[in-house]
């Protein structure tokens, strides 16, 4: 039973902070981070691209970056997006604004990023920042 109730738990909060999934088809929708409930207009969005086979080693503190909203992109479901944003290795994080693409950070030849939550987060704080004037 106590292992049960322990995989409801975790069943429950993985849906709870599910990451939202974007491929071609709303790719540009997304990434434009325009809402008309914010304050300016705009937000800061962050996707990852990702492949099935590296998954172990996607970005794993994306429920902690703040400032930002996050979606993942398939990269076998994404070609067109893959190509515009020249996404070579896997995972590859880039950070839009406005719909552009300001920022990437991109895995090396062993399929992992070298940055940390607390680079991705100053990147991410420095966006903002500059948002403001």
């Amino acid at each position: 039973m106590k292992k049960l109730l322990t995989i409801v738990l975790i069943i429950i909060s993985l849906n709870t902070y599910a990451q939202t999934v974007i491929t071609d088809s709303n790719f540009e929708e997304i990434t434009n981070g325009r809402s008309a409930f914010e304050d300016d207009g705009s937000t800061l969005v962050i996707v990852e691209f990702y492949a099935e086979f590296n998954k172990d080693n996607s970005f794993q503190h994306w429920a902690k970056l703040k400032g930002v909203k996050y979606y993942l992109c398939d990269i076998a479901k994404s070609p067109k997006a893959k190509k515009n944003h020249k996404v070579r290795t896997v995972p590859h994080l880039i950070i839009f604004k406005e719909g552009y693409d300001e920022i990437h950070f991109k895995a090396g030849l062993d399929f992992t990023l070298s940055e940390d939550l607390e680079d991705i987060q100053k990147a991410i704080d420095k966006l903002n920042e500059e948002s403001k004037f």
